[in-house]
């Protein structure tokens, strides 16, 4: 029944039945135009209402999953290909540079070989020449040619470098193998290289690659960090398995 001068308005039989925002059907009323317009308007509101709540929620959905992709691309692990400019299989080049260390005649310096960027950046400097400093040069490989050990001539060649982001949790190097334990993922090998046994100051030891790259111009003997190739002892340790005076390979592994 309406009421003809549209003060009232009795909806009934299928038209009375009104959706609410839960999507339930309501039971017929009279209810005056105001009345009815009003509670329509309050459900639209409500619907708006949702929809932002919605739009609101998909959007912290949005920044979770930016925030595990990125938690999940810098998990992982670093290695320092040495030898090499580029890095191998799945592994993610971070920068290529220069292998580097102390001069082999030094008393001291530091006692690492280092992977010194190809493009870097200065904080304050000088160029004094002063004594107190300690000193950074580049590194050659020295080794008796044909070596019967690298794959490619290597006397005397100056060597680069790649720092390497793999996805997987663990990295290891391994001195005296060419491949990995079974289950671990092969990085690369290479064989195990430190300073001569005569020269001056501790040296670290670093896995170059099998068959390391040279540097452009890089083939000068400039005497200043370099690497050799480390061999095995008898006595303490036992031969076999190892040997005497027998190149020990090295091999890159992760998990």
């Amino acid at each position: 029944m309406v009421n003809i001068n549209g003060f009232y308005l009795c909806i009934v039989g299928f038209a009375a039945m009104v959706v609410d925002i839960n999507g339930d059907l309501e039971e017929p009323k009279c209810l005056s135009r105001f009345d009815y317009d009003y509670k329509m308007l309050q459900k639209l509101t409500n619907l708006e209402n949702t929809v932002e709540t919605l739009k609101e929620s998909l959007r912290q959905s949005e920044n979770e999953m930016k925030d595990l992709s990125r938690k999940i691309k810098a998990s992982g692990s670093v290695y320092i290909r040495w030898g090499r400019s580029e890095c191998q299989d799945e592994a993610e080049i971070i920068y290529k540079g220069f292998t580097a260390g102390k001069k082999y005649s030094d008393k001291a310096g530091g006692s690492d070989t280092i992977c010194l960027p190809e493009d870097p950046s200065w904080s304050n400097f000088t160029t004094g020449t002063d004594g107190g400093r300690g000193y950074v040069y580049g590194t050659e490989i020295d080794i008796s040619e044909p070596s019967g050990v690298f794959e490619n001539r290597v006397n005397e060649q100056d060597i680069p470098c790649a720092a390497c982001h793999t996805k997987t949790s663990s990295v290891v190097m391994i001195p005296g193998r060419s491949h990995c334990y079974t289950g671990w993922h092969l990085e690369y090998s290479g064989y195990l290289m430190t300073a001569f046994h005569g020269h001056h100051g501790p040296h670290n030891h670093v896995c170059v690659d099998h068959h390391p790259e040279s540097l452009h111009r890089g083939e000068a003997n400039d005497n200043q960090h370099i690497l050799y190739v480390a061999v095995s002892k008898c006595g303490s340790l036992p031969c076999p398995p190892y040997g005497e005076n027998k190149e020990l390979a090295c091999v890159v592994c992760s998990l």
